[in-house]
């Protein structure tokens, strides 16, 4: 599968986990209180790290890996030290904003 193709799908997976949480806070979740900033901010970090499992070759095993979407490098979770570093912004994440 061509990298726009898998890019293109995985943002229009978010914006349906998007909408989806956006008609739930609505609706069924309306009098339940949960955190939804952290929620967005962990979808995120999980569809980053997604990509770039995806996206780059299994053989490099360097802590910073080229970004699938845009310019520069971001953590490569293939790396049990970027693994560990995604695992600690995701529960920062939900902590911060709890």
């Amino acid at each position: 599968m061509a990298k726009n193709k898998i890019v293109g799908i995985t943002v229009g997976i978010f914006a349906l986990l998007l909408i989806i949480l956006y008609v739930l806070k609505s609706t069924l979740l309306a009098n339940m209180r949960i955190n939804y900033i952290g929620a967005i901010i962990a979808l995120v970090l999980v569809m980053n790290a997604t990509l770039v499992l995806i996206l780059n070759p299994k053989e490099q095993n360097k802590l910073l890996a080229p970004r699938p979407i845009g310019y520069g490098s971001t953590i490569n979770p293939r790396n049990l030290v970027g693994l560990l570093i995604y695992a600690f912004l995701i529960l920062l994440s939900f902590l911060i904003t709890a």
